[in-house]
């Protein structure tokens, strides 16, 4: 890359200490290294924002007028009038030495505030300390201004007064699952195939757009009879989309002045003149004209996220970068040379900056779940193309190698491995997570593509060209096999399942009846009374949080409306429906299993402790988890120390594990989608496992409440591995991957030490391919010695770079709070080779 930093250490020496941070600030370009240290860092630190950050004020108000003077009009056109009246005039910036542009907030350092999407967390930003700019009173007066106005009228008010009181009072309570049902907060697959084939920009939509509304048009004035009735409402539909992409072509001239304006006026330097003009001339073309080269590719993609944000609060980042961009690098890079691989990286790396700035304002319950990022980025590289061949191209190394010099913790990679891959490609990968980045994770492609077929009928075509919708899930980006919408609040709290199972129902954390009466557990003679029990609480908690999401989705184009991701979503221009209306969808659903290897290891232990071996009564064991354990530690030592533990190839506690995943795969075919599609549930746990630590009471498995829960999906707990990782691997692998769920999350920590040299390469490729053979989907890696996360600990800015990967996610150690630090450092350091 262009210009070096300086080198004020000796590489050599920092490899073999292994302080890749320091490696990567020395490596980097200067220009990469001014942008990287010059972004705002978004995530919440633990919980609470860093100093400095401050929530965007013009969007708000700027969004809040203008739905305020078309209060006659259809929701969909007030959003299309109103998100364009912000693109027209919220104020816009480049900063210094980039060369790609767009950001939701008005100043590099503030957050966007979702006004309309629920009361609830409005109330909340306007009691968050420290997020208010100055003059803070006044900011203030302007929060409580536009709170007044939206309460009792957001998305989540709006289906809160339909949704079945009971269900609403449990889902509020917080203690069973979290997320919101509309589209104003989630997760959304874009139509990649619709978008990023260089077929189309914007002004080739809005022209399908405009032929779709004369067509309509003629149709109204026909013959009179039922079938024209819907037609007026497409056509509001189209025109929302038409007028939000023709203001998003707006904006991004805007961006094109700009640049112009700071070059021919103000800009001394000859270099940085030229970059400019060449973003001038970018802007000019994208989005209304499909990108030429890289540079275009890459800010057509940015402009798509960042103008879907101003539309709603996005937690997700669905992308195939190297797919799509990858045959601009190879004309720009190799065919054409245009630009040198240094510029190159220069370009892709501030792509992966300008994606971590990102931010909006989220509630503490969100920032908790996902300490030191603002949402789950996880890119999706490698795979196969449509006709099985492998996808893998020079983009894909060069996204890997650019990720060991930024280290940014988002977005994250997620490589789609199958036998196919060259091992220059795995090489990369072994590296970036050699070098503590925490990704790429691996994803078992061929098991994934027969598992989106099992679960939800997408065509192999389609299957081999899944993207991750957040974390963990396959998304085909594809006209019928694109979710348009993920409303996290299928997020399921799975260890409140044999919670109740113990008690009856009853939640004695939130201390009200919750689940279904399945029996006082104190009088069950044996296990088997108890584990169906388990299964009645299983399905009351799933349905619950699935009626939530459905009715959410069901009412969104009435409630909410997304005429941005309408306009650039193929079923939805041909259709003139919402892309969140379920009609044409052929759904891909899931329920999130947070805090899931509870329900085994518990159900193991009180088979194991209280009926087969006869040491305990339930009675006593209720009494014990009542008081937390309070008073009866060395039976608690019983339960943890003396009964089998998922993840040490013991078929006791496995075939538990199996049976309770199999009855969640039963009943995932009973409950149902807005598309007549199955609901399979996925473990994992981003930091659930801290958020809900206060909120599970005392289980069997010996945790007390308080105590951290395990670090998600199917993971062992903590220490509790014992056999090493062929062992956690074997544990696994007797679940069927295809049909036991969606997917299935897998936190392996590995020694740094062990990995150095060619021979850590072999032994590390030899691990995959026992993984691979055991028909696994997923395995992410920590690769940091304790010595350096103790030191980060004791000296945070020293180490700010550092990342370890918390669950589904990866963060810098020094974001995330002492409680998951400690939690990550707990993890077994499993030794390659046993």
């Amino acid at each position: 890359m262009s210009e070096p930093v300086l080198k004020n250490k000796n590489i050599e020496d920092l490899e073999k200490k292994q302080e890749w941070w320091w490696i990567a600030e020395q490596k980097r370009s200067k220009k990469l290294d001014y942008l990287r240290k010059a972004v705002w860092k978004k995530g919440a630190l633990g919980g609470n924002y860093a100093p400095g950050i401050k929530v965007d004020m013009e969007y708000p108000q700027l969004f809040t007028d203008m739905w305020r003077f078309w209060k006659f009009d259809k929701p969909i056109i007030r959003r299309a009038k109103a998100v364009s009246y912000v693109l027209d005039n919220i104020s816009i910036f480049i900063t210094d030495h980039s060369q790609l542009v767009g950001y939701m907030g008005s100043l590099p350092h503030t957050i966007l505030w979702r006004v309309d999407g629920a009361s609830i967390v409005n109330e909340e930003l306007y009691n968050e300390p420290g997020v208010h700019a100055e003059p803070e009173n006044e900011s203030l007066r302007k929060v409580a201004e536009i709170n007044e106005y939206w309460a009792g009228q957001t998305a989540v008010d709006k289906v809160a007064r339909i949704l079945d009181p009971e269900d609403a009072v449990k889902f509020m309570s917080g203690a069973i699952g979290w997320g919101a049902p509309t589209s104003a907060y989630g997760y959304s697959t874009k139509d990649y195939e619709y978008l990023m084939t260089g077929k189309r920009g914007f002004l080739d939509i809005i022209d399908e757009i405009d032929k779709n509304i004369e067509k309509a048009e003629q149709e109204t004035i026909g013959t009179p009879g039922p079938d024209i009735l819907p037609i007026y409402d497409k056509i509001q539909n189209w025109e929302a989309m038409k007028m939000i992409l023709e203001a998003s072509i707006r904006y991004a001239n805007r961006y094109a002045r700009l640049a112009r304006i700071i070059a021919e006026n103000f800009e001394t330097d000859p270099k940085r003149r030229e970059e400019l003009l060449r973003m001038a001339k970018t802007c000019e073309q994208v989005p209304a004209r499909p990108p030429r080269n890289l540079q275009e590719s890459l800010q057509y993609d940015h402009f798509i996220q960042i103008l879907a944000r101003f539309e709603a609060h996005e937690g997700a980042w669905p992308a195939r970068p190297d797919y799509y961009h990858g045959p601009y690098y190879d004309k720009d890079v190799n065919i054409e040379k245009n630009i040198t691989e240094d510029e190159a990286l220069d370009l892709i790396g501030e792509f992966l900056i300008r994606t971590y700035e990102v931010g909006g304002f989220a509630p503490r319950w969100a920032r908790e779940g996902l300490q030191g990022i603002t949402g789950t980025w996880v890119w999706t590289l490698g795979g196969v193309k449509p006709d099985g061949s492998d996808a893998c191209n020079d983009m894909t190394i060069a996204l890997m190698k650019v990720a060991r010099l930024v280290r940014v913790s988002n977005p994250t990679f997620a490589f789609r491995w199958h036998p196919k891959v060259e091992d220059k490609v795995m090489r990369e990968i072994f590296e970036c997570n050699r070098q503590g980045l925490g990704y790429p994770n691996l994803r078992n492609d061929p098991i994934l593509i027969a598992n989106a077929m099992h679960w939800h009928g997408h065509p192999i075509e389609e299957a081999r060209l899944w993207v991750h919708q957040a974390c963990m899930s396959p998304c085909p980006p594809t006209k019928h096999g694109l979710q348009p919408i993920r409303m996290a609040s299928a997020t399921a709290n799975c260890a409140k399942i044999v919670e109740y199972a113990l008690h009856n129902g009853y939640d004695h954390v939130v201390n009200m009846q919750m689940g279904p009466k399945t029996g006082d557990a104190r009088n069950f003679t044996e296990f088997e009374q108890l584990f169906q029990a388990w299964v009645k609480q299983m399905e009351w908690l799933f349905n619950t949080l699935v009626r939530t999401v459905n009715l959410g989705r069901y009412k969104d184009p009435e409630f909410y409306g997304r005429p941005f991701l309408s306009g650039i979503s193929e079923r939805s221009v041909e259709s003139g429906l919402d892309v969140v209306s379920p009609v044409g969808d052929r759904g891909n659903c899931w329920i999130t299993a947070f805090t899931w290897v509870e329900n085994a290891d518990s159900l193991a232990a009180v088979k194991k402790i209280v009926f087969d071996d006869k040491k305990y009564t339930m009675n006593e064991l209720i009494d014990a988890l009542l008081v937390n354990w309070d008073g009866y530690e060395e039976m608690r030592l019983d339960f943890v120390n003396n009964a089998p533990k998922w993840g040490n190839d013991d078929d006791y506690i496995d075939d538990i594990m199996l049976r309770c995943l199999r009855e969640c795969a039963r009943h995932s075919k009973v409950i149902k989608c807005p598309s007549g599609n199955n609901w399979p549930i996925l473990p994992e746990n981003v930091s659930g496992n801290i958020h809900y630590a206060n909120i599970v009471g005392a289980l069997p498995n010996g945790r007390r409440r308080g105590d951290a829960l395990y670090d998600g999906g199917i993971s062992p707990g903590p220490g509790l591995d014992k056999k090493g990782p062929t062992a956690v691997l074997k544990s696994c692998g007797k679940i069927d991957h295809i049909t036991d769920g969606r997917a299935f999350l897998l936190n392996q920590r590995l020694s740094p030490t062990q990995l150095a040299g060619e021979n850590g390469y072999q032994l590390w490729r030899a691990y995959v391919q026992t993984w691979a053979d055991l028909g696994l989907d997923h395995v992410q890696f920590n690769v940091v010695s304790d010595e350096t996360l103790r030191s980060a600990q004791r000296d945070p800015e020293k180490y700010s770079e550092v990342i370890v990967r918390v669950a589904g996610y990866s963060a810098h150690f020094v974001d995330i709070s002492r409680k998951t630090q400690d939690n990550i450092i707990q993890r077994t350091v499993q030794g390659l080779g046993k």
